[in-house]
């Protein structure tokens, strides 16, 4: 029985054509299940040449498999059982959607995440797929990033016996590639994602010349909140606002932006009033409302110093970008720590190399 993929990329693998994309995204979910289980193994293989700074092993945590829904949405599919509504521009193939399965795992400093990331380059799920069009590492400290978030992801192959149904027969059992993600990261970074997310969600939301760009003091750029988000959007707001204002240890930069987003928050975004709080659990009274009207802001030029017009959006706009640095500043500082022993160690403290680069 033939197989599908996508030629010279990193691409899942199907019984199924292009054509039959309900059939492709219905074998996957079946074929992460076995590939999930030889993800498993993959970590715990690695988790024995790995430990941390007290010699213990280091640990992670298997993501849920992504849902049929979940995979479906991606690809443009919002009808299960109505083809004819299928977007068919600007999404994904089935075969595209690589972290069906998928692990994470945090680590205490920067140079246990590297020892592990460079030991990972020599393992045979990882060289499966050198050379392919598309790298199979997005690798976001290796860039040179400052004050932002950063990660390591990998795709990496594992081999399942899989049999499926196709025109309503079974096929032999056979062995193909399934494709899993594993992403590190640092405890630090982890932590400061919870209060830096409040801050990328809405610069995510901004639209510049048609393109979801972000530039905080062009009058051109726009961000625009739907109704329906709004709550959650400020709920994230007011927890990072917070944060900020209790390690701004006094700098009146920083403290002019929070004051600056819970005007915003305050002027924006509405909690219920009594009345409602009546039928609504203790635990919601203080959650902010979605609502129908978008949440508009106006980027563009805005100078702190002279801390004027502050519910401006050019001013709002500094805010969020101003403290979406702030954040990631604060959680990269003192990570560059030593702390890791074992085989991946051992490889970081060498010269090693990898398609002809130092790494």
């Amino acid at each position: 029985m033939p197989t599908y993929t996508i030629e010279n990329k990193i691409s899942q693998t199907t019984f199924h054509d292009n054509d039959h994309k309900r059939e492709q995204i219905e074998e996957l979910v079946e074929q992460a299940k076995l590939a999930n289980k030889k993800l498993h193994d993959f970590m715990k293989q690695l988790s024995r040449k790995v430990n941390n700074e007290s010699g213990k092993a280091i640990s992670y945590n298997r993501g849920p498999l992504k849902t049929r829904e979940r995979i479906a949405a991606k690809c443009g599919i919002s009808d299960w059982d109505n083809p004819q509504s299928d977007k068919t521009s600007g999404v994904k193939k089935p075969l595209e959607v690589k972290d069906i399965a998928r692990a994470t795992i945090v680590f205490s400093t920067i140079a246990q995440m590297l020892a592990f990331r460079n030991y990972i380059f020599t393992t045979q799920e990882y060289l499966a797929l050198d050379g392919k069009e598309n790298d199979a590492v997005k690798d976001l400290w290796a860039l040179g990033i400052e004050d932002e978030y950063k990660d390591v992801k990998f795709f990496l192959q594992v081999e399942i016996d899989f049999s499926t149904k196709v025109n309503n027969t079974q096929t032999a059992k056979q062995k193909i590639p399934h494709i899993v993600e594993l992403q590190l990261n640092v405890s630090q970074m982890a932590w400061g994602k919870t209060y830096g997310h409040a801050f990328y969600n809405l610069s995510r939301l901004a639209r510049l010349d048609g393109e979801n760009t972000f530039k905080w003091n062009d009058p051109k750029c726009v961000i625009t909140v739907p109704g329906a988000i709004k709550g959650k959007v400020g709920n994230k707001l007011r927890t990072a606002v917070t944060h900020c204002r209790s390690i701004a240890c006094g700098d009146q930069e920083i403290l002019l932006a929070t004051n600056i987003i819970s005007k915003l928050i305050s002027s924006k975004l509405k909690l219920p009033t009594a009345k409602e709080c009546e039928k609504l659990p203790s635990s919601e009274h203080y959650n902010y409302k979605n609502g129908v009207k978008p949440l508009v802001i106006q980027c563009g030029a805005y100078d702190f110093k002279k801390q004027g017009n502050q519910d401006s959006g050019p001013a709002q706009a500094w805010a969020i970008h101003r403290l979406a640095g702030f954040i990631w500043e604060n959680f990269t500082k003192s990570q560059n720590k030593p702390g890791v022993t074992g085989t991946a160690a051992n490889w970081h403290g060498e010269k090693h190399f990898r398609r002809g680069q130092d790494v």
